[in-house]
């Protein structure tokens, strides 16, 4: 149905444009001789711009689009003669991969005084897309989140920390998550503590504290539901936290605005003594039943709220529905397609399809919800399909699959056909 409106916009917007351009020639031909080669230009100039308008137009609707290799170069699963259900997109590592380019200030200085190694993925562990052209890669070697932004061809990364003891910045920032207000949380398994940052950046809030997280690793947020759910690994639970209304910024000293601060167990607590609650629950611990975990990893949340848990040394991924009652569990220990040998990244598309990153085989294994295998992809190595010990992995909005590529230091950009 999206594809189809999609078309009907496209159809009128270039019908518009062609209308716009046959009543400019009309009007120029009409002009007397003289004045015919001076609104010549002007013609050509407002039918290019024309153009143009309507083609940013085309693509705000459409959003963004990643760069595809050329159709000769095409690599899609599985082979034929079936019918192509993934395909590879590019691979990002550097500054390069996405179109950054110096500009002439940066190459006068490094004239004058050398040039400096250029920023490039050294550790991946998370990823995450805001499904608008900016991919974000936590970095255990850089101790960064390092920030692509595709669309505008520029670069940036997240690391400084607000009121935090020396060095004041991330450690092992692991786990990514994005709500609606496009801040940015980040999961740092040595400070022990989730890191909230706003859109330019700057750090405006911690979660965590007196020892309430033993190891944060993955993250999720049920933006319907306002949650986010944290993993903690080294516990064996899944913590939840209410981030609606948004969480408060720091001031000095740590406080929140409104004179907030941490309180024991990580509530928000304001001086006056009353809990705001933001922490709402937690369930699990270390098992093997349903609903126990044997150090959780990764998760993610669907369209209907329910949350996708890795469960790494239970060999399986458990389902739990947004009240954390559990639903079902897939997969098992195995060295064959369709069990685990180390399960890490999950995601699902928009189809509900469950894709679970294999660390050991350096593969990805595409589900449906009965637990069934679909399809895999990817096989151990470097060049388009290879993966070498991938760990996190996103799927967009457009059913763009990121997967950080821990070992090959780069993020492995894959798409869904449906």
């Amino acid at each position: 149905m999206r594809n189809a409106e999609c078309g009907m916009r496209n159809d009128n917007l270039k019908e518009r444009t062609k209308k716009f351009a046959i009543e400019m020639i009309k009007f120029v031909k009409g002009l007397p001789k003289n004045h015919f080669a001076e609104f010549r230009t002007l013609h050509s100039a407002l039918r290019t711009l024309s153009v143009g308008i309507a083609s940013l137009m085309i693509l705000a609707l459409l959003g963004f689009t990643f760069p595809e290799p050329p159709q000769k170069d095409r690599l899609v699963w599985p082979l034929p003669p079936d019918e192509p259900r993934v395909a590879y997109v590019m691979s990002i590592e550097t500054l390069k991969d996405v179109g950054v380019k110096k500009s002439i200030f940066r190459r006068i200085i490094e004239f004058v005084v050398g040039k400096e190694p250029e920023p490039r993925i050294q550790r991946p562990f998370g990823v995450l897309s805001d499904g608008n052209g900016s991919v974000y890669v936590t970095d255990t070697g850089l101790q960064t989140v390092h920030v692509f932004d595709l669309k505008n061809k520029k670069y940036r990364q997240v690391f400084k920390l607000e009121n935090e003891p020396a060095p004041s910045r991330l450690l092992s920032p692991l786990g990514v998550a994005l709500d609606d207000a496009g801040n940015l949380y980040v999961s740092d398994s040595i400070l022990k503590k989730v890191f909230v940052f706003d859109k330019t950046g700057k750090h405006i809030h911690s979660i965590g504290g007196d020892g309430e997280f033993g190891r944060p690793t993955g993250l999720a947020i049920d933006t319907s539901r306002k949650k986010l759910y944290i993993a903690d690994t080294e516990n064996h639970k899944i913590w939840v936290y209410d981030i609606n209304p948004p969480i408060s910024p720091l001031e000095k000293g740590g406080k929140g605005g409104g004179g907030e601060s941490l309180s024991k167990g990580g509530d928000l607590k304001n001086e006056g003594g009353t809990s705001d609650k933001k922490r709402l629950s937690s369930y699990g611990k270390r098992g093997k039943d349903n609903g126990e975990f044997n150090f959780p990893t990764h998760i993610s949340t669907d369209s209907k709220g329910d949350l996708y848990v890795t469960d790494a040394l239970n060999f399986r991924l458990q389902v739990f529905n947004p009240e954390g009652k559990f639903i079902a569990s897939i997969g098992k220990m195995g060295n064959i397609l369709g069990t685990f040998s180390k399960p890490k990244g999950i995601g699902l598309d928009m189809e509900g399809h469950i894709y679970v990153v294999d660390n050991l085989y350096d593969t990805v294994q595409i589900f449906n919800r009965s637990g069934e295998l679909l399809l895999n992809f990817g096989t151990h190595g470097g060049g388009k399909e290879g993966l070498w010990m991938p760990n996190g992995m996103y799927v967009d909005k457009d059913n763009y699959i990121f997967i950080a590529d821990t070992y090959n230091e780069r993020v492995q950009v894959f798409k869904y056909l449906p």
